[in-house]
């Protein structure tokens, strides 16, 4: 049995502190100036017997939750966990709760679930991740032609170009690796790349392509055991190349396992490159050279987007957001073996 009490409410503490319950709500809002004792009177009761606001009430006075709600294909990832970390440390700057959701890779049944919180104000708005799905579902196409307060977070989708994105520049980092394994003499190329429908994808192979426009690319799941496989196929037909670009740091470390498990030594036989800058890149062996983007910034300027456009009552007119990413280079990388 719980014995602990019990939060006081508004009207209890406004009863103790021996004035009206507006008073509380200014000392609480700070909106309105309340005379230094009183409020210091309300703020020990506050402190001595808690306090949580009627979520009801604010709701039914205001026509608005005060959540904000952020969909991701899988919360158990750490890609997907640090663009959470950003957005619920945003939400909390401007006092709004979260709620997260995991669409298990856009399940239509799920994504209808957390999409009818926005229709029904349980949720204010919506940051929301797109997966390796191609095509967005008909019920986000519902959505945004509404148009609902969405904001995209770390994927354009095209069919969608209406609503505000936060997005990395995948295209520049890309074009950067690219240049660099080049300028170590490197002429024979493969591109491990991701979902090939992801915009991200797209633009990542098109900046590897701007030095190596011949390169093979062969497409996985973004997930370490995909970069292992893949290279055991690339391995396994005798295809020729001296440098992989791995659309991600997970396949690139997958990779270089398998690279290891033929004899073939990084980068003195092969160079290997990923994207993300994962915690795993700096301390596997050698260090991986990759492409640093800030996935917790991606969250945060998300939520940062979507609470703009509910301060202002619209999402039109809000400018889409691409954060700048940096070349890393670390040790999975060398000159051309002759």
């Amino acid at each position: 049995m719980n014995d602990r009490p019990r939060p006081w409410t508004m009207q209890q503490i406004a009863l103790a502190a021996g004035v009206s319950v507006t008073t509380v709500s200014h000392t609480l809002s700070g909106k309105r100036p309340v005379h230094p004792d009183t409020a210091l009177r309300i703020n020990r009761l506050i402190d001595e017997f808690g306090y949580v606001p009627d979520a009801g009430a604010r709701r039914l006075k205001s026509g608005r939750s005060q959540m904000i709600g952020l969909a991701v294909p899988d919360i158990s990832h750490w890609y997907f966990g640090r663009i959470a970390r950003g957005v619920e440390e945003m939400a909390n700057e401007h006092d709004y709760g979260l709620i997260i959701a995991s669409t298990s890779n856009s399940d239509p049944r799920r994504e209808k679930r957390y999409f009818n919180m926005l229709r029904t104000r349980a949720i204010d708005g919506l940051v929301y991740t797109a997966s390796r799905e191609i095509k967005p579902t008909d019920e986000l196409m519902s959505m945004a032609s509404s148009p609902a307060p969405i904001v995209l977070a770390d994927e354009d989708i095209e069919e969608l170009e209406g609503l505000p994105s936060v997005t990395s520049t995948n295209y520049s980092g890309a074009r950067d690796l690219g240049r660099h394994v080049r300028s170590l003499g490197h002429t024979k190329a493969v591109i491990i790349a991701g979902f090939p429908g992801l915009h991200s994808t797209v633009q990542r192979m098109r900046g590897i392509r701007e030095s190596f426009p011949n390169a093979l690319a062969i497409h996985g799941d973004f997930e370490i055991r995909s970069g292992y496989e893949l290279m055991g196929d690339l391995i396994a037909h005798e295809v020729k190349f001296s440098a992989v670009f791995a659309c991600n740091d997970f396949m690139a470390i997958g990779a270089m396992r398998r690279l290891w498990e033929e004899g073939l030594r990084v980068p003195e036989d092969v160079s290997v490159v990923g994207f993300d800058d994962v915690d795993m890149a700096s301390v596997v062996t050698p260090g991986l050279t990759t492409v640093r983007q800030d996935m917790l910034e991606i969250g945060r300027q998300s939520a940062r987007l979507l609470i703009e456009g509910l301060a202002a009552g619209t999402m039109e007119g809000l400018s889409s957001v691409q954060l700048p990413v940096e070349l890393v280079v670390r040790g999975t990388t060398g000159p051309v073996a002759e």
